[in-house]
């Protein structure tokens, strides 16, 4: 639903990866569509389309460009025009550099504007690259395993970041670590051979005995 919080969870292999590549136009599936707002066949667009059209995606693994400074990274990733001129001639406004701070100050970088992306923790990459993703406005987040190699602390807070976003954004998180879709205390898909295996709290699909033989274990 639009605004919601959704964890989707599964075995290797399970299709989570596969979905979100759909959902993004990186992987073309034989037949079937993917419909956004009930009216965008994502299945017929190509990557660049289905980003403007507001869905926005982080890999596991942060791509931030860690020579540049963290102040940087957020300016690249501003929405707006891409052409080359555009790109030329481009000036920072007023309120780019107040949208960047704010966002800045959302993800827990207030003052880490001016460091280099590279000197960050390995969590600290992950919301920089979170913070990229809003500055695009998206309404659609999907966010691929945040919590693998942070930190408890670290996961904690990505935990809190992310419940902070539902609402404004619909965010879909894939994620095996179970301690951290409990803290996200929202429902959960649980996907096996690329079918819906169970949907629920995490609570109620614990609780199932397909899911537990197939992916948590009795």
């Amino acid at each position: 639903d639009p605004g919601e919080l959704r964890a989707v969870i599964g075995p290797n292999g399970a299709g989570k990866s596969t979905m979100m590549d759909v959902m993004t136009g990186k992987t073309r599936p034989d037949q079937g569509t993917a419909l956004f707002m009930g009216q965008h066949d994502l299945t017929r667009l190509d990557e660049a389309e289905i980003a403007n059209l507001g869905i926005g995606r982080k890999f596991q693994k942060p791509s931030v460009i860690e020579t540049l400074s963290v102040f940087e990274n957020l300016e690249l990733a501003l929405a707006g025009r891409r052409t080359p001129w555009a790109a030329v001639w481009h000036r920072l406004s007023e309120t780019d550099r107040a949208q960047r701070q704010v966002v800045l100050d959302r993800v827990g970088l207030g003052g880490l504007g001016d460091q280099k992306a590279g000197l960050l923790s390995h969590g600290q990459k992950q919301w920089l690259e979170i913070g990229m993703l809003l500055l695009q406005a998206p309404s659609v987040l999907l966010v691929d395993e945040p919590a693998a190699g942070m930190t408890d602390a670290e996961t904690v807070k990505t935990a809190e970041l992310l419940r902070s976003l539902a609402g404004e954004h619909t965010v879909i998180v894939v994620e095996h670590d179970m301690d951290f879709v409990a803290a996200l205390a929202c429902k959960v898909t649980v996907l096996h051979e690329g079918r819906v295996l169970a949907e629920g709290a995490l609570d109620q699909v614990s609780q199932n005995s397909e899911v537990i033989d197939v992916y948590l274990g009795r």
